[in-house]
């Protein structure tokens, strides 16, 4: 008896597994159909690789989430930092992870994974076949060649952050000095991009975290001022030809500008400002004298984190962290700030990249 019983049980427990196993297939790969719009990476929870890709459809106006998942049946990674576009090709920076994967623009299918980095954190292409990656644990920066993926270090003696091109150089920023002993965290370092040398350096103020480029090739620069006092947040604009400080817009105690952005036609700097986790959306003409007293766009109680203007149009997009556990939100407001439309996204959405 008890032997029948033992044989029935092991029926039953192979008929569960075998049913089991039918009820969860494998999904099958939907490649994405990107046009016109705006993708943002989801950085997720720290540690915990749920990274995401989001992709903005101007023309539905609407947001798809997961299209990495969803192309490639696998997830992004651990901190999804960046993302840049050269040709058909999107390549997404995994910070934590500390590789690249590079996938086709308009599929989001898996082409290639470049590793071996310390603390990737952005890519700029400096010529058809070159880019460089800055990175916060290493004391310079990578140069890729495009065509083989072979990379080699650059030592400039500081971790390396955001980066500009201008001509021949790019300006690089020197954001942390956690992990680099004797780095400094308050200087821009000027690159000669063909011959991957370091030319000059310029000191800013604490943590320059962001940099864009205006109409007359002058750099402006986030700097948010460091978190322990004395700390000194400023706005600054460096003429790239000369490489000399050209305004500097010291901000009050207690301020913490964190990311910067330009409309299309180079004439007016957008950033976000405020104290720490209660940031605002400020407009600046880049001929302004003063900075401007009155937020252009009103937080409200959301968590601001990032931005992005639209270069043909003048809309503003923002994402809101929420309090970076649940999934956050795209907001899209027009070139005057009204409120056009709320869009929700993965955890932590981060860095947008018009496509």
């Amino acid at each position: 008896m008890k032997k029948t019983l033992l044989f029935l049980s092991l029926i039953l427990a192979m008929t569960f597994v075998s049913c089991s196993k039918k009820e969860t297939p494998t999904p099958t790969p939907t490649p994405a159909q990107t046009t016109k719009g705006l993708f943002i990476l989801n950085e997720g929870t720290f540690t915990y690789a749920n990274a995401s890709l989001s992709f903005y459809n101007f023309e539905k106006d609407e947001a798809e989430n997961n299209i990495f998942f969803k192309a490639n049946n696998a997830p992004i990674g651990d901190v999804g930092q960046s993302l840049t576009l050269i040709g058909n090709d999107l390549y997404i920076v995994v910070n934590n992870s500390k590789y690249i994967y590079k996938v086709d623009a308009q599929t989001i299918l898996y082409k290639d994974k470049i590793d071996g980095f310390t603390s990737p954190r952005y890519m700029l292409p400096v010529s058809n076949n070159k880019a460089y990656i800055s990175d916060l644990a290493s004391p310079g920066f990578w140069s890729l060649n495009l065509n083989t993926n072979a990379k080699t270090f650059v030592e400039t003696g500081s971790a390396t952050e955001a980066m500009v091109k201008v001509g021949n150089e790019v300006f690089m920023s020197n954001w942390s000095n956690y992990y680099v002993a004797n780095a400094s965290n308050k200087t821009i370092q000027v690159i000669d991009c063909v011959a991957d040398t370091l030319v000059e350096t310029i000191e800013v103020a604490q943590e320059p975290n962001s940099m864009v480029v205006d109409k007359n090739n002058h750099i402006w620069v986030s700097c948010s001022g460091g978190y322990m006092p004395p700390c000194d947040p400023a706005i600054i604009c460096i003429d790239a030809t000369t490489h000399q400080i050209i305004n500097r817009f010291d901000l009050a105690e207690g301020s913490y500008p964190s990311y910067l952005a330009i409309d299309g036609t180079g004439e007016n700097i957008f950033f976000l400002n405020g104290g720490y986790g209660t940031l605002n959306v400020y407009k600046m003409s880049v001929d302004a004298t003063e900075i401007p007293e009155t937020p252009f766009i009103a937080s409200e109680g959301r968590l601001f984190y990032n931005m992005k203007v639209n270069p043909d149009n003048g809309d503003i997009y923002l994402t809101d962290a929420k309090n970076y556990v649940q999934n956050g939100d795209l907001l899209r407001y027009s070139a005057d700030g009204t409120l056009l439309g709320t869009f929700e996204l993965g955890i932590i959405p981060s860095y947008m990249l018009f496509n």
